[in-house]
């Protein structure tokens, strides 16, 4: 939105109103943690949200300035350029490192486990932003947390979407609590860079491939504001345990890290809970968000790595919402160093299990909540509908009284895409944005540096339907089906290999495997197969049509057996014409076939 036409909409707008029923605990109000932060904080060093008593937050620049500070006066922390925004903001991570190892091949020696702290995503969901500067601070400045850097090294970065971060208003979040000016969820060019992990549209997320596939960290920390119904909860998390992650780093989640972190929230003051995202196959149930690769979460699972969604709740007041980010944080490096080896060694196993895929072996690119449920409560607020003159129906009002609900949550998963391996994959040449989207994820690829003519084995597209409208600046392939089929094919010189026996095969096969949820295909990588290009003249293909009929009884029948069966089809004569043409030799051969091949052996 253009600075003019954000300024004529804010002039027409009623000011923003405040939450409805203020429902926060004396604890919450408290927020020990930050009180604590705030007052050991040496002069000079308070943040801006700090200084306006956390009616507001600073800009991006106060936040790379701050960032500068903490470089300047600790040995400790290195600020390390990543890439430019849309707009031509820079884009920064700090890399803190007791031993000084600010690369990642001199971090790695040190056997040390790297946690990602990424803030302003969404540049309009604030707190993360602020926390982690203070936590940053109480490690580098007041030392308060000094001892975590004998077991970790910690990255940051200030603000994801920075461009986002500056298109600021007091009209950007409705549903949120403060501060008075907050960022806009999007970039510049209105894409959800929390869409866009798998497919990479953005220079900004672009930027991030490259930090994240070169430090690849253990934990990521992606720090959220969630909206929705008014509720108890000042926290919800999602993070994934079950079959979408490899079984060493799941199993390091759900016994040595979720457990701890829920009793350390609980012990501080927080009321947390899982980020619930529908019902289940009952309708009673709930299930809990289970991200696809094009989410944080997701992405860092298919890269075989931790990764915690932190999502604050809107309608709490800033201040608590920092709080909660920092408690979070901060309890998430506890136990990130007080399981330091047991983390390392379960992010190098699940590499070394991946990169020891074979041919025949079922991976498990996504999944559908299961059935198997456990005790839960929910912890909701009283409410009641009330009749408005505004929507000629009645709304809900929430009180602050607290109402808990028991109820079955799911967080097991059933089985939905999980394919066998091939050795590999062969992409041609040609199709040079897939491969570039490969290697942004780290994927290793193999020129091979002669054409290869033979049987291959792939797909072919049927029933292929298109979304209506655009999602994330593309019209993704809403549904098809697929049909196997080996069939001759050359691929030229310079197409490449891509082993699914890699660190990184499962992103390949995410990327290559059509039916994944954020697959190459899904995401229109390859619209043009869907494409035909040439067509026909009547007057010329009814001879030819004709002549098929002839010399094909089979055809023949298929054919006569479509008009018995289709009495729209047999009142249509270009529908008639164009069966015909697509089993005639001029049709297109190509056209709804996947390009990207399966190999189990290599025979060049």
């Amino acid at each position: 939105m253009s600075v003019v036409l954000m300024l004529a909409f804010q002039i027409a707008a009623v000011a923003p109103m405040a939450p409805q029923s203020q429902a926060e605990t004396p604890r919450m109000r408290e927020a020990a943690s930050v009180a604590e932060s705030t007052s050991a904080a040496p002069k000079g060093m308070l943040t801006h949200a700090e200084a306006t008593g956390f009616r507001q937050t600073g800009s991006y620049d106060e936040a790379v300035e701050f960032y500068r500070r903490l470089e300047k006066v600790s040995p400790y922390a290195r600020l390390t350029t990543i890439g430019t925004s849309g707009e031509g903001r820079t884009l920064y991570a700090l890399v803190v490192s007791k031993d000084r190892t600010f690369t990642p091949d001199a971090a790695r020696r040190t056997g040390k486990p790297v946690v990602l702290l990424q803030n302003g995503i969404h540049a309009g969901e604030n707190g993360g932003k602020d926390a982690a500067m203070m936590l940053l601070r109480d490690i580098l400045v007041t030392k308060r947390h000094a001892a975590w850097l004998d077991r970790v090294v910690i990255l940051s970065i200030p603000v994801f979407n920075a461009d986002g971060h500056e298109h600021a208003s007091p009209y950007n979040r409705i549903n949120e609590n403060g501060p008075a000016q907050m960022g806009f969820r999007v970039t510049g060019t209105r894409r959800n860079l929390n869409r866009d992990y798998l497919k990479a549209d953005t220079p900004e997320m672009r930027a991030w491939l490259k930090l994240y596939t070169a430090w690849l960290p253990d934990l990521l920390i992606d720090n959220h504001v969630t909206d929705g119904s008014d509720n108890q909860y000042d926290v919800t998390i999602a993070l994934h345990t079950e079959q979408d992650i490899a079984a060493p780093v799941g199993s390091w989640v759900a016994r040595e890290y979720l457990p701890q972190l829920m009793i350390g929230l609980a012990e501080r003051g927080h009321v947390a809970g899982h980020y619930i995202e529908g019902r289940g196959r009952d309708g009673k149930s709930l299930t809990v968000m289970t991200a696809s690769p094009r989410y944080s979460t997701g992405y860092a699972a298919a890269q075989n790595r931790a990764a915690l969604l932190v999502e604050t709740h809107s309608l709490k007041s800033f201040k608590t919402r920092v709080w909660s980010h920092y408690d979070i944080m901060q309890i998430s490096l506890d136990l990130a160093a007080g399981t330091a080896a047991k983390l390392r060694a379960a992010s190098l196993e699940a590499d070394r299990l991946q990169a020891g895929v074979k041919p025949g072996d079922k991976v498990f690119l996504e999944g559908t909540p299961g059935t198997n449920g456990e005790p839960y409560t929910l912890r909701g607020l009283a409410a009641e509908q009330v009749q408005s003159p505004v929507n000629g129906a009645t709304v809900t009002r929430y009180t602050s009284a607290p109402q808990d609900t028991q109820v079955q949550l799911i967080r097991s998963l059933a089985e939905k895409v999980a394919p066998v391996a091939p050795l590999g994959y062969i992409v041609p040449r040609q199709w040079q944005e897939v491969i570039e989207l490969l290697r942004a994820h780290g994927v290793a690829t193999e020129s091979i540096p002669k054409p290869l003519n033979g049987a291959f084995d792939s797909y072919r597209f049927e029933n292929v339907r298109f979304a209506p409208t655009p999602f994330e600046g593309r019209f993704m392939v809403q549904s098809f089906t697929m049909r196997p089929v080996r069939e001759e094919r050359v691929l030229p010189a310079g197409s490449v290999f891509v082993p699914v026996g890699q660190r990184a095969g499962k992103v390949a096969m995410q990327i290559l495997e059509p039916e994944a949820p954020d697959s190459a295909v899904r995401w229109g990588f390859f619209q043009t197969v869907f494409e035909q290009k040439e067509y026909f003249s009547e007057y010329i293909f009814e001879p030819i049509a004709l002549e098929m009929l002839k010399q094909d009884s089979k055809l023949e029948e298929e054919f006569e057996a479509r008009l018995a069966a289709d009495p729209t089809f047999a009142k249509n004569p270009r529908a008639r014409m164009q069966w015909l043409f697509q089993r005639s030799p001029y049709y297109e051969g190509d056209k709804d076939a996947y390009p990207v091949v399966k190999v189990t052996d290599r025979t060049w």
